[in-house]
């Protein structure tokens, strides 16, 4: 068990590493620190205007970011469909893996509770006028409530009671019980029951494992659905083999479809975008994020480095539909001119940016205090979009083709 999970976490781990070079590349990481400075000055003068005296709402609000807090980070068990078969003969065994399961995803939740626990630590220590002592007890507290969590998930791989809504809202329950004594009467009488939850939580797993049959199917059904959070993360940045778009009919939106009948790769291409949560939901997940992102922007300069940034993603991850019949015969026996193809996707592609472009220039520009210098945001980030879809298109194609 130990030689598995050691092989299944370097793997898991360089796969991090691989993708992270194009998560953090240089444009993301700048949109980051701008991001990262504007919410941070933003936070310091909401923390400094906080009165001597604290609000009513203050530890309510609290409490409810520390239960959100808890559900941050999953069991990372990296199982695999084939292990139902393989590994059957250690089903015996699988308890040991667990509990190096355990073990390495507290580490890591513990280490994020950390880092949100420090974001939160001058509000909790401005706010509610806490000593640092207290603050670290409530860290204590919360990264053992979070392991009880974990270990609750890892008692579902053997009792299926575990799941159960009941079962699911005493804990939930008992949670926010914990949390509003620590906020309301004693840190200390709070950190005792945290621990009697991980001891009852942890009697229960040990139980569990020795009465019933190790639940693969569960597993390894819970594993996928982590990864896939992480891959469409991921995917966001960079394409990733392991997302597998499903096609859709989605025929409320043949209306879109009208006028490319003329040209048999604009339909193509717009059917195929349409259809495939690959693309569409791509495009979707970014238009989205980049929306929020800027709704909350401070400046100008930061709303219009995040639009550029954006619908770069944007193009960019589009690209991949230009090659998506490739491998289909009859798109190479047409007898339309090879112009097209690109030219369709062209104009496709520029339909789609100048979409996006509408609305994040409406989100930003539309603001209580406007400037005129908002004006620069819809020029230069329409001539990046003409940036794209003409040098940018034209070298991918020439190197793709």
């Amino acid at each position: 068990m130990n030689e598995i999970w050691n092989r299944r976490l370097k793997k898991y781990q360089s796969m991090l590493l691989r993708y992270s070079k194009y998560i953090l590349n240089d444009h993301f990481v700048l949109a980051l620190l701008f991001f990262a400075g504007g919410i941070g000055l933003a936070y310091s003068n909401f923390v400094k205007n906080l009165p001597q005296k604290a609000f009513w709402w203050e530890q309510p609000i609290l409490i409810i970011i520390l239960f959100l807090l808890l559900y941050v980070g999953k069991l990372a068990s990296l199982l695999e469909e084939a292990d139902k078969i393989f590994l059957l003969p250690k089903d015996y065994q699988m308890k040991d893996y667990l509990k190096l399961v355990l073990k390495h995803s507290t580490l890591v939740s513990c280490a994020t509770q950390l880092i949100c626990m420090l974001v939160l630590a001058p509000f909790i220590l401005r706010g509610l006028h806490w000593s640092f002592g207290m603050w670290g007890i409530l860290l204590v507290v919360q990264c053992l409530l979070k392991l009880s969590c974990l270990i609750l998930v890892a008692t579902s791989a053997y009792d299926t009671k575990a799941k159960q809504v009941l079962q699911q809202f005493c804990f939930r329950l008992t949670l926010l019980i914990v949390l509003a004594v620590g906020l309301y009467l004693n840190l200390i009488l709070s950190l005792l029951l945290s621990l009697i939850l991980v001891v009852v939580t942890n009697y229960f797993f040990n139980k569990a494992s020795q009465q019933h049959v190790f639940k693969w199917n569960d597993v390894v059904v819970y594993e996928k659905g982590r990864l896939m959070t992480l891959y469409r993360f991921i995917n966001m940045f960079t394409d990733v083999p392991q997302i597998v778009g499903q096609t859709k009919r989605r025929k409320i939106f043949d209306f879109l479809l009208r006028g490319t009948s003329g040209n048999i790769y604009l339909f193509l291409y717009s059917r195929s975008f349409i259809r495939q949560s690959s693309f569409s939901g791509l495009f979707l997940r970014l238009l989205f994020l980049a929306s929020i992102i800027i709704f909350f922007s401070p400046n100008y300069l930061f709303s219009l480095l995040i639009a550029c940034l954006f619908l770069y993603l944007i193009g960019i991850q589009l690209f991949g539909l230009y090659l998506t019949f490739e491998d289909n015969v009859f798109t190479h026996i047409y007898p339309v001119d090879e112009s097209q193809q690109s030219f369709a996707f062209r104009k496709l592609l520029r339909k789609i940016l100048l979409l996006a472009w509408i609305i994040l220039n409406v989100i930003a520009v539309a603001k209580p205090l406007f400037k005129v210098e908002y004006l620069l945001i819809p020029v230069i980030s329409l001539g990046e979009i003409y940036l794209i879809t003409g040098i940018f298109l034209r070298n991918y194609i020439k190197k793709n083709t």
